[in-house]
This record gives structure tokens, C-alpha cells and sequence, in this order.
């Protein structure tokens, strides 16, 4: 038997405003066979099992979703089997996730059932000082992002200022002529899944853009210095997709979560990549269509601020090392908590929910 394929992606992330999570647009819960919301502190097990689960149902050839953790990016929050609407996932903080529709659609498992509580509590002042530190640092993560967010803000500003907008207007005009000529509207509401292609992590940034683009046929590789309008042209294409009732998977930005980096459209067989520092494609293709933003620049107007632009992006891209710095340092301290949680967790019976959880799920799809 073929085995099935596996995409990856981040269903929430670290971002200048905290942590930001894209669950809800990720899981169609109305459409859904059946969704396993599995809690429990760190270091319990989760992320193993769903891994365990994974391996079983990719042996049976089923194509999985891996919902990747950005406090750990080797680290897992969910899979969903798409193509029956099916998912296991992470609900504990800071993604917390309930059941919407209980029992008919989607069920708890609680791996706190499965702990040594008298263990747990013999370490309570280690666990609350973990946590309060854990905490604390989390605060420093996001006030670096926030900073260099606010400096990658004027670059962008300043680069905005020397583009011509009828040029980046042209731009999506011409992608969107190219693309969408011919196609006929569906009779159906387009529906758009949100979420990330690239994490901020304890590992610096981590993307996933060479397998989630892999098996798209065509694709559109931008680039461009920021301000250029990318953003901007690849939100005109998912207002045209979502006029024609396209369903698409839409990619946003962790430093700006209202900004459009990457796109999807399954039914034209068609991808659209921001391909920029820090998240470039490995390679390209000889079919794919290269889109340089920066031809819509007034190079002789910008001439006097690229002293103050590179100033601005070696402060930018400081601040943001020092935010991911900080990350490695959440880590570390996360996985003190792990291990207190480990040592006193009944792996022998989670490994038997891993089990039953696996035969639900093959007992939907059968």
C-alpha cells in the first residue's frame, strides 16, 4: 500500500501581540466526523501520541495534517486526516481549545487522569516558580517582537514611499487576468483556512514552504523589499478567488497576523509564495512565475535613506534574534516542567488512549 503524504504547517504563533492562534479557521467544526481535544500539562505525552497516530494512519496511506508548536518547533499540536474531516489536537494553553458541539461532534480526553498527583504536589513550589518564569519571559519575547516590528514598520514605510502604486496595481491586475481568465464561479461560498507557513521558534524562524508548495503545480514566487506591495497584490487574488467561490489556504505573517504572505487555491492547482528573508523557498522551478516587487521602486528618489535602512534592518533583525534568544530560554525552562510532569505520568495507559484514539479514528474512515 502507497503510503500517505504529510504537510505541515503552524496553527498558531508568537507574535508582537502575544500568542495568536488560527484554530478556529483551521478545523471546519460544522463539517467535522469527529474532533479529539486532547488536555493535559507539558511533558505529558500529547505530542508523542499524536505522532504514534500519525505513523499508524500514513502506513494505511492517509495524506495528514501535522499542526507543528511554535514553543518547540519538533513538537506537535495536532493532525487532522483532511480528507474526512477528523482531527486530534492540542487543547491546552496557550491555544486552549472546548468542545463546540460535545458528543456529536467532538470529545475531551484528559491526560490528567493518568498523573501521580501526590508527585506533583511534592514539587508545587517548583512548578509555580517554573511557570511564573515561564511567564516572565514570554513578556520579553513579545516586547522584542513588538519593537522590531515597530522598526521593520518604517522600513516598510520608507520603501512605500518610493513605489510607484499604479505599477504594484498593474501587477495584480496582470496576475489576476492570467490566472483567473476563464474561471467560472462556483455555486458555493468560498471557504478560507487560515494559518501560518513559517513559526517563530526557540529554533529561530522555521518554515515549511518547500512541502507545503511541493505538489502545487503552479506557482507564483514574489519578492521585494517591504512596502513593495505584495501583500497587497496577494490580497486582491483572494478577493477575486472568494468572488469566484474558490476555496483556498491562506498563509499569514507572525510579525503582522493581518498581513497575507502566502496562498493555496487547490481547485486551480495554483500557489502564490512570498519567497523573502526570513522565509525563502529552497528552490525554483522552471515553470514557476517570478514576481519582483521591487521593479515598482523609484531607485534614484531612495538613494539618500539606504544608510538609515540598513541602520534599521541590523536593529530590526537584532531585536528580533534577542526575541528568539529568549524563546530558547522559555524552552529550557518549559522543559524542567516537562520533565517534573514526565516522571510522574502512567505512560503505560496513555500509550493504551493512543490506541483506542487510533481505532476511532480508522473506525470513521473505514
Amino acid at each position: 500500500m502507497k503510503k500517505g503524504n504529510i504537510v505541515r504547517y503552524f496553527p498558531g504563533n508568537n507574535t508582537p501581540d502575544g500568542y495568536y492562534s488560527f484554530f478556529d479557521y483551521i478545523i471546519p467544526w460544522k463539517k467535522s466526523q469527529r474532533i479529539i481535544i486532547i488536555k493535559g500539562g507539558p511533558g505529558v505525552g500529547k505530542s508523542t501520541m499524536i505522532r504514534k497516530i500519525t505513523k499508524e494512519l500514513v502506513e494505511r496511506g492517509l495524506d495528514i495534517e501535522l499542526l507543528h508548536c511554535t514553543a518547540d518547533s519538533n513538537s506537535l499540536d495536532g493532525l487532522i486526516v483532511k480528507d474526512f474531516n477528523i482531527a486530534v489536537i492540542d487543547g491546552t494553553a496557550p491555544h486552549m481549545i472546548d468542545p463546540k458541539c460535545p458528543g456529536c461532534v467532538d470529545e475531551i480526553i484528559n491526560f490528567g487522569e493518568y498523573w501521580n498527583e501526590s508527585g506533583l504536589r511534592d514539587q508545587k513550589d517548583r512548578i509555580f516558580y517554573l511557570q511564573a518564569k515561564v511567564k516572565h519571559l514570554y513578556t520579553r519575547v513579545y516586547n522584542y517582537l513588538k519593537a522590531s516590528k515597530n522598526i521593520f514598520n518604517n522600513i516598510e514605510k520608507t520603501y512605500a514611499s518610493f513605489a510607484n502604486r499604479q505599477l504594484i496595481e498593474a501587477k495584480a491586475e496582470e496576475i489576476i487576468e492570467y490566472v483567473f481568465a476563464g474561471v467560472k464561479r462556483r455555486d458555493k461560498i468560498s471557504h478560507q483556512r487560515r494559518m501560518f507557513a513559517s513559526g517563530i521558534t526557540p529554533e529561530g524562524s522555521i518554515n515549511f514552504l518547500d512541502e507545503l508548495f511541493s505538489n502545487v503545480s503552479k506557482r507564483f514566487i514574489l519578492t521585494g523589499n517591504p512596502g513593495t506591495g505584495k501583500s497587497f497584490v496577494l490580497g486582491r487574488i483572494v478577493d477575486t478567488a472568494a468572488s469566484k467561490g474558490l476555496d483556498m489556504d491562506v498563509f499569514y505573517c507572525p510579525m503582522n497576523t493581518q498581513k497575507i504572505e502566502h496562498i493555496i487555491i487547490k481547485e486551480l492547482d495554483i500557489g502564490f509564495v512570498t519567497s523573502i528573508k526570513p522565509h525563502m523557498l529552497s528552490y525554483i522551478r522552471e515553470n514557476d512565475e517570478l514576481v519582483d516587487m521591487n521593479s515598482v521602486l523609484e531607485y534614484s528618489m531612495q538613494k539618500h535613506v539606504e544608510e538609515d535602512i540598513n541602520q534599521d534592518n541590523l536593529l530590526a533583525w537584532s531585536l528580533f534574534d534577542k526575541a528568539v534568544k529568549t524563546l530558547s530560554d522559555v524552552k529550557k525552562t518549559r522543559d524542567e516542567l516537562e520533565k517534573i510532569y514526565s516522571s510522574n505520568m502512567n505512560f503505560q495507559v496513555t500509550d493504551k488512549v493512543g490506541e483506542q484514539i487510533l481505532a476511532k479514528i480508522l473506525s470513521y474512515i473505514s
